[in-house]
């Protein structure tokens, strides 16, 4: 395993904690999965104040969206699966 010199390891940037409201919409989100999996079936859909912004077959389409709504914002984006799979 590399060890990292002090210059390199200052110059690491540690991304900000994740906003209050981020953490409330992905609980929003996992209380309402069997609403949102009967509308978004098979689909990943994006979860911003609450409310589903986004959905589609690709994430990253859904993401796409759901950034030109609500631009450059936090998000939850999740995928709603339907029924049982086998992995």
């Amino acid at each position: 395993m590399p060890i990292l010199s002090a210059k390199e390891a200052a110059e690491i940037k540690i991304p900000p904690p994740v906003s209050q409201e981020y953490w409330e919409d992905s609980e929003w989100a996992y209380e309402h999965m069997n609403e949102i999996s009967e509308k978004y079936p098979n689909q990943w859909v994006v979860i911003y104040d609450k409310k589903v912004v986004a959905a589609s077959t690709s994430g990253s389409e859904a993401e796409h969206i759901a950034t030109e709504k609500v631009g450059n914002q936090e998000f939850v984006i999740l995928f709603a699966e339907k029924g049982i799979r086998v992995y």
